[in-house]
């Protein structure tokens, strides 16, 4: 697994750079990547991630054993930040596109909430 840092490193490196959605089609694109913040350009919108929140997210994942789109809200800004999560840490996760959920591959204990999304 990567760490905040590194995925910071990652992306300010790959200014520009373009990949899926998980659950519908396009794809997000990277605009912007400061120490505080990442900015993607999400089916024509702008979302503005503090690495807090990419944290706190990534997080919530590990300890719930997954996170789905619509338990971020559904919105434009949720599928930018499960499609950062999956482009960065693909190595780490199973991506379910079917129902937009993303899934830790290796899991340790029992997640603090329980799974709610569909498993294919």
């Amino acid at each position: 697994m990567l760490s905040i840092e590194t995925m910071k490193w990652r992306l300010q490196r790959l200014d520009g750079a373009e990949f899926p959605l998980v659950g519908r089609m396009g794809t997000a694109r990277v605009v912007d990547v400061s120490d505080t913040s990442v900015g993607l350009l999400v089916a024509g919108r702008r979302a503005e991630f503090t690495w807090g929140r990419v944290r706190r997210t990534w997080e919530r994942l590990l300890a719930n054993h997954e996170l789905s789109v619509s338990e971020l809200g559904g919105g434009d800004d949720a599928y930018g930040l499960v499609a950062l999560l999956a482009y960065m840490q693909s190595e780490t996760l199973e991506i379910d596109g079917t129902h937009a959920v993303l899934r830790p591959s290796k899991v340790e204990g029992m997640p603090v909430r329980q799974p709610t999304a569909p498993r294919s």
